[in-house]
Formats: structure tokens, C-alpha cells, sequence
């Protein structure tokens, strides 16, 4: 940990955050995220990485952890594309090993008819009562308004 705090402490008193540049955006295609900066910019974005591992260590709540307002960040997308970290405790296999058991399941009720019998029901009967719902409101607009016609050719 004195080697992180050491780290950490190098890169922020030789990176001016006054002119590190460092933004999340997309290539020309829109296909792949990318990110535009400058050394500085990379810079303290891995002093801020690095702040976070210290944090993930010390934190073990499973709480996402979110950066503060980086005055160097730029947001080309209009907003933040990173935010912050959720934490993830596990080794990358145990990882992956969990979400293919995740996608696994996940097909499994994708494949199961009783389960996409029971998905169609539901939007079927969402799409009655919507559809009871807008007729009780043109009713009750009809009743409101006894003046109104609706079909009325205008010559």
C-alpha cells in the first residue's frame, strides 16, 4: 500500500490537472468506445484508478464507488460515460465462470415454453388494459365535452 500511496502521490504533483485532457467518447463508426487524452490526463485518470483500488481494499461492501468531479474529465457524450466502479471481489475466472452460469440460466428461461407462455400473457393482458385505459379516457373526454365530434368533415 506505501507504494501505491507513493505512486499516487508521483502522479498527481507531476501531472498540472490544469492541463490534463481526458474524455470517454466513440469512434467515427459509433462501434467502439474510446478514449481521447492527453499524458497528463491518462496520467491522473491512473492516479484516480489506482485511489479506487486502495478504496475497493478497504471497503468491502459491495457499494459501487464513484469518482468526484474530475475538472480535467470531458464528457463528449454530454454526460459522464464512467461514473464510478462497482466492485467486483472474485478472480476473473470465478468471474466469467459466474455470468456464463448467469447467460446459462438466462437461456434456460428463454428456451423453457411455460416460461415464454407466461411472458406473452403478461404483455397480452399489459396490452388490454392499456387499451381499457384509453378508452375510459376518451369516454370520459367524450362526456366532458358533449360538443365534441370527432368525426366532422371540414369542408
Amino acid at each position: 500500500m506505501p507504494d501505491l500511496e507513493s505512486s499516487i502521490a508521483f502522479l498527481e504533483e507531476t501531472n498540472n490537472p490544469a492541463n490534463a485532457y481526458f474524455a470517454f467518447t466513440a469512434d467515427n463508426t459509433g462501434e467502439y468506445g474510446i478514449i481521447k487524452a492527453n499524458k497528463e490526463g491518462l496520467r491522473l485518470y491512473a492516479a484516480e484508478m489506482l485511489k479506487k483500488s486502495m478504496e475497493l481494499e478497504d471497503r468491502q461492501d459491495g457499494e459501487p464507488l464513484f469518482f468526484g468531479h474530475l475538472e480535467w474529465v470531458v464528457s463528449d457524450a454530454g454526460y459522464d460515460l464512467i461514473a464510478g466502479i462497482q466492485p467486483q471481489y472474485q478472480n476473473r475466472p470465478e468471474i466469467l465462470a459466474s455470468r456464463t452460469v448467469g447467460l446459462a440460466e438466462d437461456r434456460e428461461e428463454v428456451d423453457n415454453p411455460g416460461k415464454k407462455e407466461q411472458i406473452l400473457r403478461k404483455g397480452c393482458l399489459s396490452s388490454v388494459i392499456l387499451w381499457i385505459i384509453v378508452g375510459l379516457i376518451l369516454l370520459a373526454a367524450l362526456a366532458s365535452f358533449p360538443t365534441l365530434h370527432l368525426w366532422v368533415n371540414i369542408h
